[in-house]
């Protein structure tokens, strides 16, 4: 028998959830299947004819519920709307599953008008979302108001790896290369101190937009420590925001350069280049493209007014 596949939505309540769902029930590769959808919260949007509901608490998902809708209905596929103010560990950490079921997504939906209130006072309960998710999704994006690049920063900061989406007020997608603070036609391309995090982000899903493009970065030098890159490359990076005040990590670009003792290792520096990719194994056996910075030249600067960056 197949595998059944399994999609995992959590988000606040209104925020979208079951309009996802069902738009994904809709689709032609589902037609003639059979789907369950497990719903944890009551929205405001009924789920179309075509799925099986079961309605329950999360504290009612369990190994027993499982392996009960597995024998009943055999199905193709399974959609999980979590409760949103529980956390989707609840589910991964503690709920096994029939063996044919296999995890094809955890999505993450967010309503943009409501996102800036809640991201800042509940970063650790977003941040706990993206690590868990594949894909998010931004919907009632505002244009006039709404900055993509720094929603996409706030998510990628925590999980480098998550898809996003965004989608308008009325539902059209919209491109993020639309909303790009900064002018990659210019040459070199100048990337503030400010927009450091939301260069480096995008440059890591976009090595085509990207490649063969002049900039200068504002960033901290670092030493590497292994001997191949010693005194050939260094490390221009900044400290990062990925969730709260508590949590501060580190992302850098790997600068290729033929120094001397006398470098300013550990100062401030502007830094022009041109930038390629390299191929690097993610840390699970995937290979993906990173970015890194031939350095034509660099000046020392001044600290930024912001050494840390936030992507609220």
């Amino acid at each position: 028998m197949e595998d059944c596949l399994v999609y995992f939505f959590t988000g606040f309540l209104d925020s979208g959830k079951t309009s996802v769902i069902s738009s994904w029930l809709g689709s032609e590769n589902l037609k003639g299947r059979t789907a369950v959808i497990i719903c944890t919260e009551e929205g405001e949007t009924e789920y179309p004819e075509n799925a099986t509901v079961i309605n329950c608490e999360t504290t009612d998902v369990t190994k027993e519920m499982a392996f009960e809708l597995e024998r009943k209905y055999k199905p193709d596929f399974i959609f999980i709307e979590w409760n949103g103010s529980v956390s989707p560990k609840e589910f991964f950490d503690v709920v096994d599953v029939p063996e044919r079921w296999a995890l094809a997504a955890t999505v993450i939906v967010v309503d943009c008008s409501t996102y800036g209130e809640y991201y800042k006072n509940m970063q650790t309960f977003f941040a706990d979302y993206y690590r868990f998710g594949d894909m998010v999704i931004f919907n009632r994006v505002d244009e006039s108001k709404d900055n993509l690049p720094k929603l996409r920063g706030s998510v990628k900061a925590v999980n480098p790896g998550v898809n996003i989406s965004f989608f308008n007020k009325n539902n059209e997608v919209m491109r993020i290369e639309d909303h790009l603070p900064y002018d990659l036609s210019a040459n070199p391309c100048a990337i503030t101190a400010d927009d450091f995090g939301l260069f480096y982000t995008d440059a890591l899903d976009n090595a085509e937009r990207y490649s063969g493009k002049r900039v200068s970065l504002i960033g901290q030098a670092g030493l590497l420590e292994m001997r191949e890159f010693r005194g050939k490359a260094f490390i221009l990076e900044r400290k990062a925001y990925t969730c709260c005040a508590a949590d501060v990590g580190k992302m850098g670009i790997l600068c290729m350069y033929n120094y001397k003792s006398n470098f300013p290792a550990g100062q401030w520096l502007k830094v022009t280049g041109t930038l390629s990719y390299y191929e690097d194994d993610d840390g699970s056996g995937q290979k993906v493209e990173v970015p890194c910075l031939n350095v034509e030249d660099y000046a020392v600067t001044s600290k930024p007014d912001n050494d840390i960056i936030y992507f609220n």
